[in-house]
């Protein structure tokens, strides 16, 4: 999470810089250069790394059936509908929003990855202080509902808001692996790869939804409230699901708990 938040913080302003000066194909050409350095790096430097027996695809498939691992793979998906859909279209946001220019968005871009930075860094030593991780998640979620919310409101003054919306999206997801691995720890790598595909997903949907919203004529200030209305139905998923487990016999916070003093140094 730190790589891909510090990478997003570095990449995207340098790249809109770049496409500002030259061409959107500069950019293209500057990550296929990084992305052919990065290979050879790894061909000559990375050590070999002795592979677990391949998991049969029923066994994967499987872990979508499993009505705790559901929920928080679902939780994953809409907060990265919400989350990474909405940033793909920053700036025609905040130029709807607050009449910022297209040379004035990257700012704004470096805002929301320097919160991404310390949100998916301290979300880590959060987690291990406090053991609560289902209600981490639940003010997390929360925050971000009410960051990306904001947005319209704020315009050009939306620095703060850009900050707290970085971190709290990209923080999420740590307290969600975790989740995961105490749920689930003897499949625990099969739950994990589900929901980074959960991850990878929203983003693509959410991308493709919001520029299908532009296209048929919704306008662009309107994207943060639709956005923090598919985070607020994962979180209204999510409290569901907490409080459905509590019912059932001891909450999902006892058993995390349980796991994270079982093995602190893990």
């Amino acid at each position: 999470m730190g790589g891909m938040s510090s990478g997003t913080v570095l990449g995207v302003p340098l790249g809109v810089l770049l496409a500002g000066h030259t061409s959107w194909r500069a950019t293209m050409w500057l990550v296929t250069g990084l992305g052919a350095v990065a290979l050879v790096g790894l061909a000559v430097g990375l050590p070999e790394v002795p592979a677990e027996p391949p998991v049969p695809m029923r066994a994967r498939l499987g872990a979508l059936a499993d009505r705790k691992v559901l929920p928080v793979v679902g939780l994953s998906f809409l907060g990265a509908v919400a989350s990474l859909g909405l940033y793909t279209y920053l700036a025609p946001v905040l130029h709807s929003s607050g009449g910022v220019g297209e040379g004035q968005v990257a700012p704004y871009l470096w805002a929301w990855g320097i919160g991404g930075v310390l949100g998916s860094v301290l979300a880590g030593p959060l987690v291990d202080r406090t053991g609560r991780v289902t209600l981490l998640v639940t003010v997390i979620v929360a925050t971000l509902v009410v960051a990306m919310g904001a947005l319209p409101l704020l315009g050009a003054a939306a620095f703060p808001a850009l900050v707290v919306w970085g971190a709290a999206g990209w923080a999420f997801q740590v307290p969600q692996q975790h989740r995961l691995l105490a749920l689930r720890a003897e499949r625990g790598t099969v739950a994990l790869a589900l929901n980074n595909s959960a991850l990878y997903l929203g983003s693509a949907v959410g991308s493709a939804l919001a520029g299908l919203a532009l296209s048929v004529g919704l306008a662009a200030r309107a994207l943060p409230w639709a956005a923090a209305g598919v985070a607020l139905v994962g979180l209204v998923l999510h409290v569901s699901a907490a409080r459905g487990r509590a019912g059932g016999g001891g909450s999902c916070g006892v058993r995390v708990v349980g796991v994270w003093r079982a093995v602190p140094r893990a």
